[in-house]
């Protein structure tokens, strides 16, 4: 579990950007480097995950943590996935606000948007690869692209349709 517990602090530690930024570091780990997931699991996980409230690595990792050892496993994952940010986070705005503003702070999250960016479309290209490219997957694609880009529709009533008619099919 220990192994585990420094996956998860690696992740929260290095995923930057939160969402779909951090889809790549996550995969990278679980699937390629840690083989706890296969490329599938990870699919089905990541759309589990982005269905619930929270944070998308969180999520996972109570998935990955029940799956490997049940309620201990969900409490490591956890613990591994939030503390690190936790600590940064904590310091940064200590730092930051005990200072009024920090040019150090200013400069590093200047450099880290544009990172962040490339994050986001690595993940949309990767998941896009991996989508069984049926009409019906595209034309939903588009449809959800177009909704939230241009109708400002929020991406909560997209998932809960996409589920729905999901089930329905079943």
């Amino acid at each position: 579990m220990l192994k585990l517990f420094l996956t998860f602090v690696k992740i929260g530690t290095f995923t930057f950007g939160g969402g779909y930024a951090m889809v790549p570091l996550i995969e990278d780990e679980l699937v390629h480097k840690q083989n706890l997931l296969t490329q599938e699991e990870f699919i089905d996980y990541l759309s589990i995950a982005q269905s619930f409230p929270g944070v998308l690595a969180v999520n996972i990792s109570v998935l990955l943590g029940y799956k490997l050892y049940k309620i201990p496993g969900i409490i490591v994952c956890t613990l591994g996935s939030i503390l690190s940010a936790f600590v940064i986070v904590l310091a940064f705005s200590y730092f930051y606000f005990s200072n009024g503003s920090s040019k150090f702070l200013d400069g590093f999250f200047k450099g880290v948007s544009p990172v962040v960016i490339a994050l986001l479309f690595y993940s949309f290209t990767n998941l896009l690869s991996k989508l069984n490219k049926t009409k019906k997957n595209i034309l939903l694609l588009i449809i959800s692209f177009i909704a939230i880009g241009i109708f400002n529709i929020s991406p909560i009533y997209l998932i809960i349709g996409g589920g729905i008619y999901s089930l329905c099919l079943k």
